[in-house]
């Protein structure tokens, strides 16, 4: 899920506060409390911390709790270039499953505040929305804005018509409900166990009119480049990664790990539940990078790979490798 230690770029601040203000808000009053300078709004490059994020998303919240669909009013203002080389790679990639799962692996550099699955199962995709620990009094607010979000970034990535084939929102039905049949072009299933949008797995293996091979292979490397000068600054994550990634036979073991770290399991499961995160997230985000690169670029055996990561044999390995990518390690290889 992403680490919300990690800091975010200014646009979803932007929006929210452009949305607010035409709705009778002052600037002031947006950012009350915090600690966002007004002059940094305007600045493309600037960054802030999540929190402060969440605290402006209150104060709009708390000061237009009579205007109905706001948060899906913020997620339509949301565009590709808000999100740099990230949205760029997303507009780049070869189909909409290449986009969304180079989305997952870099989710950090978005303004999500949940934590996204994808699955396919027979004829239909599954994108499941996990806003479980995002505070309560602004959950709704953030999936609102989150899925119109993520279906206006499809459309933008692929105009050519495809709405999702059913929709479920776990909060209650609300006052603007049709607000949402014109969105998703239909009327979504409210009060749900979960809150999910089914795809037609179809839609996902179209080429993208854009498709962009080495383009897209260049802006995923700066993906990585940016994702790891901003996790440098993310405190216990970055410590954790670090020791993953210098014994990731070895590091399997939270004990062995935090015991590095002076401390106990529990103190550090709490210290990275704080930042948003968990062991073994930051333990699978770590192998599924070293693996890519020892299938990409190395000649070894996957038995070898296996071992190298600390898996008990091949079959574990390819396990785990399919959950991460959706494929097998031999169809990367092939690939």
């Amino acid at each position: 899920m992403p680490d919300w230690s990690i800091p975010h770029g200014i646009a979803g601040v932007r929006h929210l506060v452009e949305v607010a203000q035409s709705h009778g808000a002052t600037l002031a009053a947006c950012l009350e409390g915090s600690g966002i300078n007004p002059a940094a709004i305007d600045n493309s490059e600037a960054e802030i911390a999540p929190e402060q994020e969440l605290r402006v998303i209150r104060n709009v919240a708390a000061a237009l709790p009579q205007v109905p669909a706001l948060a899906m009013e913020v997620g339509f203002r949301y565009h590709l270039t808000d999100f740099g080389i990230w949205g760029y790679a997303l507009f780049s990639s070869r189909s909409l499953r290449e986009a969304l799962m180079l989305a997952l692996r870099y989710l950090d550099l978005s303004a999500i505040f949940g934590e996204l699955h994808y699955e396919e199962s027979g004829d239909e995709a599954y994108l499941h929305l996990d806003y479980r620990k995002v505070p309560a009094e602004i959950r709704q607010f953030l999936i609102e804005r989150d899925a119109v979000a993520i279906l206006r970034m499809q459309r933008l990535i692929d105009p050519r018509p495809a709405p999702p084939l059913r929709v479920y929102f776990e909060f209650p039905r609300p006052t603007y409900a049709e607000r949402f049949r014109e969105v998703f072009g239909k009327m979504p299933e409210f009060g749900a166990r979960k809150t999910l949008l089914v795809l037609d797995r179809k839609v996902a293996d179209q080429p993208l009119p854009q498709a962009n091979e080495a383009t897209a292979r260049m802006c995923e490397l700066e993906c990585q480049k940016l994702l790891a000068r901003r996790r440098a600054r993310s405190g216990i994550s970055a410590k954790v990664r670090d020791i993953i990634l210098r014994r990731p036979a070895q590091a399997a073991d939270m004990e062995v790990v935090s015991a590095e770290l002076c401390m106990t399991s529990r103190t550090l499961r709490r210290h990275l539940a704080d930042q948003g995160t968990s062991f073994r997230a930051l333990r699978d985000e770590v192998l599924m990078t070293l693996a890519e690169e020892l299938i990409g670029t190395a000649q070894m055996k996957l038995a070898e790979v296996a071992e190298r990561l600390g898996y008990s044999d091949a079959a574990a390995f390819s396990h785990a490798f399919k959950r991460w990518k959706g494929v097998t390690p031999g169809a990367a290889r092939a690939g």
